[in-house]
């Protein structure tokens, strides 16, 4: 009885080496069938796969085979065993692996091979978002203004608004970006825009409700109403004898809130600037002759704190998030005595 499974088990292993091995040399010899055998499991498998390794490191595989083959002597692989166990392991993982790349696997409610969109926004995602837009859209215009304009508005005052120039002028600059050809009539819409508050009767009446229809002059207005909007929400003028003042900033993934205290200890001038961010970020607090930065990894407060800020200046405060390859938000700290 022994001796037909030792018989038995020498013919299985000689036929599947000899399958994983036929591929890589067509002309070696394949096993006998055994009449004892019923069926062929190692065929069923009908696995198809060139393997790159030369016949010269198989020949030891090899000529056992040919002797198997020929009732010779039983394969006996001897001392070389180790050697030849893991040339069939390698070849044996390489054939399964491409069987199951031609054939994935299929989940059992599945008669297919689906692709499976993600049912949540990724980094990506989140990054090709304009980050800082969001909180654009929350102004009170008399007509939204496209996505590209407000971009280009939004860059532009973030240059302006650090300058000492009266707010006329600032207006003027940050729409000057889209209207370069532009500054004589922009001047003299710019006075008319610091006369009316925002969705004033009068103000409604002199535009469309589309900035793609309106004319030359109502998008040089509109365009003058948003600097005005943007450039106030980018100033925290803070003085000794004023409250904290706060902003609030609608982002892509998050609102972010900026607090801006000035005081005077003393003779020593002291600004503290506190800011909750939605994602992980840094602030950087720039005067002339340094500056002050804080940073964290995760969601949350920060803090920074600087010693060298003077009375009537203005500086800009840089927020920066994590992981986001956009540009920073800056914010004019505007000091006053």
């Amino acid at each position: 009885m022994n001796s037909d499974l030792d018989n038995n088990s020498e013919a299985i292993d000689n036929r599947f080496l000899a399958w994983l091995l036929k591929d890589s040399n067509p002309t070696a010899a394949e096993p006998p069938q055994d009449p004892n055998l019923e069926g062929d499991p190692v065929e069923a498998m009908e696995l198809d796969y060139s393997d790159p390794l030369d016949s010269e490191d198989l020949s030891l595989v090899l000529d056992h085979l040919d002797e198997a083959a020929q009732g010779c002597q039983p394969l006996n692989l001897g001392g070389e065993k180790p050697t030849v166990q893991n040339r069939f392991h390698t070849l044996l993982k390489r054939k399964l692996q491409v069987e199951i790349e031609r054939n994935p696997p299929l989940f059992p409610w599945e008669t297919e091979i689906c692709n499976y969109e993600p049912d949540y926004l990724d980094g990506e995602a989140e990054s090709s978002v304009p980050l800082w837009i969001p909180q654009l859209s929350n102004f009170s215009l008399p007509v939204t203004l496209p996505e590209t304009v407000l971009t280009q508005l939004l860059d532009s005052c973030q240059e302006v608004v650090q300058s000492p120039l009266a707010q006329g002028a600032k207006l003027v600059r940050a729409a000057s970006a889209l209207f370069p050809e532009q500054r004589q009539t922009l001047n003299q819409l710019a006075g008319m825009v610091l006369l009316y508050p925002t969705r004033s009767p009068q103000e409604q009446q002199l535009f469309t409700n589309r900035y793609e229809e309106a004319t030359d002059s109502q998008q040089m207005a509109l365009s003058l109403l948003a600097a005005r909007e943007i450039i106030k929400a980018l100033t925290l003028p803070v003085s000794p004898d004023s409250k904290p003042v706060e902003r609030h900033w609608q982002t892509s993934l998050g609102i972010m809130s900026i607090q801006a205290e000035y005081q005077v200890e003393g003779r020593v001038p002291r600004c503290r600037i506190v800011s909750r961010l939605p994602r992980g970020g840094s602030l950087t607090l720039r005067t002339a002759v340094a500056s002050a930065t804080a940073q964290r990894s995760y969601p949350g407060y920060l803090s920074v704190e600087s010693f060298d800020l003077e009375p009537n200046q203005t500086y800009p405060l840089e927020i920066r998030l994590s992981e986001v390859d956009q540009p920073p938000l800056i914010f004019a700290i505007a000091i006053s005595s």
